[in-house]
Order: structure tokens, then C-alpha cells, then sequence
């Protein structure tokens, strides 16, 4: 009998991204035939997509330092936003047009228990904004005034940064609580071992308890694994570099 076997990969050879990402397409091939597979490969399958998660749970961590930049962008436009705000009521307080002058007493009125909310933390200037759009949203007459005033879109403005900001702030907020245990580094070897058991039951399995399934599921697979045995190619011969002359 010729056995089948899969195209040689070593998976921990492979990158992080990339050994998360063939772990995943293979669990997503796999999922909708696990009852079909075997129990061997089942009790493999299950390792292998607990082990991956738990290696995918934490390459998020890469992705805090980014959004952190990111958050310090946004926060600086939302205080520049607020600014140019505080600067137009002021200059209609000092001009000469007594409708706008009348118009921005009131807002500097409303705008007091708010002025100073730029120099707050982040997450603590988030909430006042909030509490400032809440009450300015109730009262049309401060709309008004905003109109009058100049002022309606940069609070229309304002109001979408600091909602956006907020947004991300929560994703921030969760990556990093996602990212409490061992780093993605130090759960790789496990990863990749359960890859390549999950393999071997599944070569095993339609070798010696062959049917239609399992052999579209080692099909699948072996494509797989020719695509990332070709990215394990050009790492390597990216790390080896040019051949110099002699």
C-alpha cells in the first residue's frame, strides 16, 4: 500500500504571523469535519486550536504600542479642537458685533465648569466632554448661540473626536487586558508541536482509516503547507543574503 504523506514543513521555522496564521486556516478547514476525522485527531485538533489562541491572545500585544501612538494623535487633535473652540468665544467676548458678544457671554457661561478639561487625563477629559455635548445637546438656545457665534461644527467636531478617541481608547484598554501571561514567544514551540501532531493524526488517519472527507481535509492541508513551506524558503535565503563572488 502507498502511504500518503504531507509536503515537509517545519513549523517552527515558520514567523509568529505566520505560524498563527497556517494554525488558523488549518483549525478553519478542520472545524466543519471534526466529527468525521477520528478521535485521535479530534483530541489533536482541540489541542492544537487551544494552543493557538492562546499564542493569538497575545501577539495582540504588539498591537498596544501602536494604538498608544495613536491615542496620543487623536487626544492632541481633540485638544486642538477644543482650543480653537475656547479662542473663537473669547474673541467674540472682545469684538465689537454685540449679538456675538452676547452670545458668547452665555457660552463661556455654560463653557466654564468645562474650560480647563484639555489639561485632564485622557480618559478623564473623555468624560467631561461627555458631560459637556450631554448638556449642550439639551439646550437649544446654547445651539444657538454656537451658531451665531461660529462655533456649531467645530463643537459638531469636537463632539466626533472625542467619540472616536473614547473608542479606541476601550480597544486599548482591552488588548491590554488580554495581554496579562506569557508572551506569544514563549507559547510558539507549543503551538507548532500541536500543529505538526495534529498533521501526523490526520496522515495517520487517511492512510489506515481512509474516506472522502479525510482526504479533501489532507488535500487542503498539503496546499497549505506547500505555501508556507516556500515562505520558510525565502526567509532563510533572506537571512543567508547574496552569495558574494570570489
Amino acid at each position: 500500500m502507498e502511504l500518503k504523506s504531507f509536503v515537509a514543513l517545519y513549523a517552527r521555522h515558520l514567523t509568529i504571523a505566520h505560524l498563527y496564521s497556517i494554525n488558523k486556516s488549518t483549525v478553519d478547514y478542520a472545524r466543519p469535519v471534526i466529527a468525521e476525522i477520528g478521535g485521535v485527531a479530534q483530541a489533536t485538533f482541540n489541542q492544537l486550536e487551544a494552543d493557538n489562541q492562546a499564542m493569538g491572545d497575545q501577539m495582540n500585544k504588539a498591537s498596544k504600542s501602536v494604538l498608544t501612538a495613536n491615542l496620543s494623535a487623536m487626544d492632541e487633535d481633540r485638544d486642538d479642537r477644543f482650543a480653537e473652540i475656547k479662542r473663537n468665544v473669547t474673541m467674540h467676548l472682545l469684538g465689537r458685533d454685540e449679538l456675538k458678544k452676547e452670545a458668547a457671554q452665555r457660552l463661556k457661561i455654560f463653557m466654564d465648569p468645562y474650560w480647563d478639561a484639555n489639561v485632564m487625563a485622557m480618559n478623564t477629559q473623555t468624560g467631561i466632554l461627555n458631560e459637556l455635548f450631554r448638556k449642550f445637546d439639551q439646550q437649544q438656545s446654547l445651539k444657538a448661540d454656537a451658531t451665531a457665534t461660529d462655533i456649531l461644527d467645530m463643537m459638531t467636531g469636537l463632539e466626533t473626536a472625542n467619540t472616536e478617541f473614547d473608542a479606541l481608547y476601550q480597544e486599548r484598554n482591552a488588548l491590554e487586558a488580554a495581554a496579562d501571561g506569557p508572551s506569544a514567544t514563549s507559547l510558539e514551540a507549543a503551538a507548532a508541536s500541536s500543529y505538526e501532531q495534529f498533521c501526523t493524526a490526520i496522515e495517520q488517519a487517511v492512510n489506515f482509516t481512509p474516506s472522502e472527507t479525510l482526504m479533501t481535509l489532507f488535500n487542503q492541508l498539503d496546499e497549505l503547507r506547500k505555501t508556507y513551506a516556500k515562505l520558510i524558503h525565502k526567509k532563510e535565503n533572506k537571512e543567508d543574503g547574496p552569495v558574494q563572488p570570489t
